[in-house]
């Protein structure tokens, strides 16, 4: 005995199962963790840093984050604010000093409610100690409100890339 749906009850059912879906215990979260890592792998990825795995907290933060090791690397980015930063670090730790020198990437996605994520990107250049609040950082934000998941899962990696414009 075969049912006969149409169009829009199949499509119905489909939507309804994926909500389920995203909304059972870990379904988000490994809808998120998939897509950061996967913009890990695209915007990421240094010659010292492969294969990043996101992390997380308690308090719903789902990130990746990366080390460019290479000041002159980062130098070459297309970003005017971190290269003029990177220079005055570069006086600060003249000649074989500048050799230690690090950049910290980071991209992620808190879960503020059942309802709402905010996306972040930095680029972080405050040598050594990275504190996320420094001037030595650039920082991109963006919050996004559904009503339903599905719109999220639609949504999250199109968020994702305008955070990764700053990288």
């Amino acid at each position: 005995m075969s049912e006969e749906f149409s169009k829009e009850e199949l499509e119905k059912r489909m939507h309804d199962k994926n909500v389920e879906m995203l909304r059972s215990e870990g379904g988000l979260e490994s809808l998120l963790i998939f897509n950061l890592e996967n913009f890990a792998y695209r915007y990421l990825e240094t010659a010292s840093c492969k294969d990043i795995k996101c992390k997380s907290d308690a308090k719903g933060d789902l990130w990746v984050e990366s080390f460019e090791e290479d000041i002159l690397v980062a130098l070459k980015w297309n970003n005017e604010e971190l290269k003029k930063g990177l220079i005055e670090l570069c006086k600060i730790y003249p000649g074989a000093k500048s050799k230690d020198l690090k950049v910290k990437l980071l991209l992620g996605t808190k879960i503020v409610s059942d309802s709402e994520v905010q996306c972040y990107g930095q680029i972080n250049w405050d040598y050594p100690q990275f504190d996320y609040k420094s001037e030595k950082s650039i920082s991109k934000k963006e919050n996004f409100s559904f009503n339903d998941p599905i719109l999220l899962r639609n949504t999250h990696a199109a968020i994702l890339e305008r955070m990764a414009d700053i990288f």
